[in-house]
């Protein structure tokens, strides 16, 4: 899934003009190159079950935090991201998108070293998919 969630966002027009390539997993790599960026972690997973077992369906809840240097720009990442996995319905890399359901957004006032501080926009979304 996260294969396909990361070529989904790159695919994007608008993703890359506020962010380029700078999807990450987990944490932000130690050599990123420089500018807003966003991480992506599945904060939990539930597999569907039926009478006969798995169904084949996941829902994943997504956490997409925006990062920059500015509060519109930080914002403007996440919310980037999560409009297309809000509204994707399909199949990409071989996963199937089912739809996508936003729960929260938070906002984060600058953290970090001096000259370094940077603005996110945190965001929980449902996603519900098959492979």
């Amino acid at each position: 899934m996260e294969e396909a969630v990361t070529a989904l966002l790159t695919a994007d027009a608008r993703v890359r003009y506020l962010m380029g390539d700078r999807i990450h997993w987990g944490r932000l790599p130690q050599k990123a190159q420089p500018g807003a960026y966003v991480i992506l972690q599945v904060i939990s997973s539930q597999i569907d079950h039926v009478n006969s077992g798995r169904s084949g369906l996941e829902r994943v809840r997504l956490q997409v935090d925006g990062y920059a240097d500015r509060f519109l720009t930080a914002r403007d990442c996440a919310d980037a991201a999560t409009d297309i996995l809000e509204k994707y319905r399909g199949k990409i890399s071989g996963v199937t998108f089912q739809g996508g359901l936003i729960e929260s957004r938070r906002d984060f006032q600058p953290d970090g070293a001096a000259g370094k501080q940077l603005f996110r926009r945190s965001t929980d979304i449902f996603l519900w998919y098959s492979s």
